[in-house]
């Protein structure tokens, strides 16, 4: 195996030059030798966009850092025929780390990646955070050209807040931290992830064994759509012993196939051990127009501070315009199991099942919450459509207990005290064979 030192290929790790160039030849040479470590120690390497290779680890040290560069045209948009690049989410084609059709592969080390996301973002006005009151700030918009208007018909409403549809509306910055699609034999082991700008931390894309170990993210929570790991039209994939803290959802599991060339499933992903924290989801399954998610477990899992907590939310778009991450086949979720989970300080519902309209649903089916505890201000909802039911969902040993935001005592919560937001009761409608076994429902 060899070992590549990145200051052995010209770079500095000042956190002012730009390191781009001598990070990827690194990366190129251990890869053109049969792969090895490419190795970023006693510094801060200021870089933009890089793509790893085939039997590479890039291993972050302890006194070690990756720094994202402040300046988008760094993060070139990425142009391939691997993927079919028109249906990226939010119409953005730039990430920071990419890889394709990769195989052995690994990011590793006690060392931090560092996105430098505050660069991207402005502060919402009181108006703003009214309507969104998670978050606090804002992506700053692409420009538009001069004499150029934004389209008719520039956004759409997904539960309540807007989504644009417009390309021009979405953000210059990298959308993507970690973007790997197409590959085999990948790790992620104990490095952390922070600052992220305002994107997803990592993107993991029709890709086959999978494992993310003792990593962490702490992207600011009131930044929006700070996820943390999409796990999209995957097979064989982990996530253990792993800290997340962010704006937006912890693990989404997607079978989004449309920037693919063939409709794939996403299964067999186990998630387990692990501290969440999020302003929109801890755990989400599916979106608009997904495929088939499958035969997933979520266990020994604790989720704080977080607005909504293990979801399966399949939202319509009943604009005529797409949305940038809508797909194009109806979605079939099912066999799917939640064991050992507590939750503290949830702002909305701790379980969120939800077949809206105009989304093209195969069915959410064999649903199975075992020893779920809960202290949220709004209940468990579980609902299907008339054309289109929930079937098959088990409680048992599962409490779920509804608590008075002005008890909460976060600055969120009382944002909520202050707007008036309603605490729901439990909800169960177009449900097909509920089980409740041992399980109470307690408002405070």
């Amino acid at each position: 195996m060899k070992n590549c030192n990145v200051r052995d290929y010209g770079a500095v790790g000042d956190g002012v030059t730009l390191d781009t160039k001598a990070i990827q030849a690194a990366i190129d040479d251990c890869s053109a030798n049969g792969g090895g470590r490419v190795i970023l120690e006693g510094g801060k390497f200021l870089t933009g966009r890089i793509d790893m290779k085939n039997g590479v680890d890039l291993h972050i040290e302890r006194d070690g850092m990756l720094l994202g560069s402040t300046d988008v045209n760094d993060f070139p948009e990425i142009v391939t025929d691997f993927w079919r690049t028109e249906y990226a989410p939010r119409f953005n084609r730039r990430c920071f780390i990419y890889a394709e059709g990769c195989e052995d592969i690994a990011i590793t080390g006690r060392g931090k990646i560092d996105c430098q996301g505050r660069a991207y973002v402005r502060p919402m006005t009181e108006e703003e955070i009214r309507n969104r009151p998670n978050m606090s700030y804002l992506r700053l918009p692409m420009p538009l050209a001069e004499g150029e208007k934004p389209l008719d018909e520039a956004t759409t409403m997904v539960g309540s807040a807007p989504h644009p549809l417009d390309p021009r509306s979405t953000s210059l910055a990298p959308a993507r931290v970690v973007f790997f699609i197409g590959c085999k034999n990948v790790l992620v082991e104990d490095v952390t992830m922070q600052n992220q700008p305002a994107g997803w931390s990592y993107w993991i894309c029709d890709c086959h064994n999978v494992h993310f170990h003792r990593a962490s993210i702490f992207a600011a929570v009131d930044m929006p759509n700070n996820d943390g790991i999409h796990i999209n039209c995957c097979t064989n994939v982990t996530v253990s012993d792993c800290n997340i803290s962010c704006g937006d959802d912890c693990v989404v599991v997607r079978a989004y196939s449309a920037p693919l060339h063939e409709n794939k499933v996403c299964e067999k992903v186990t998630v387990t051990n692990c501290n969440f924290t999020s302003h929109a989801c801890a755990v989400r399954l599916g979106w608009i127009n997904d495929g088939v998610i499958r035969n997933c477990t979520f266990s020994n899992l604790n989720i704080t501070d977080t607005f909504s907590g293990l979801t399966a939310y399949l939202p319509g778009n009943p604009a005529d315009a797409r949305m940038s991450d809508e797909g194009f086949e109806a979605t079939l979720i099912e066999n799917i199991s939640f064991t050992n989970i507590t939750f503290d300080r949830n702002y909305s519902c701790p379980i969120r099942v939800v077949i809206a309209e105009d989304n093209l649903c195969a069915g959410i089916r064999n649903l199975y919450f075992n020893n779920v505890h809960a202290r949220s201000g709004k209940m468990p909802v579980v609902q299907g459509r008339a054309d289109c039911h929930v079937e098959n969902i088990y409680f048992s040993d599962c409490h779920f207990t509804q608590v008075p935001y002005e008890e909460m005592g976060t600055k969120f919560s009382d944002r909520l005290a202050r707007f008036g937001a309603k605490l729901d009761p439990v909800s169960f409608r177009y449900v097909d064979n509920l089980v409740l076994n041992s399980t109470s429902f307690t408002t405070l």
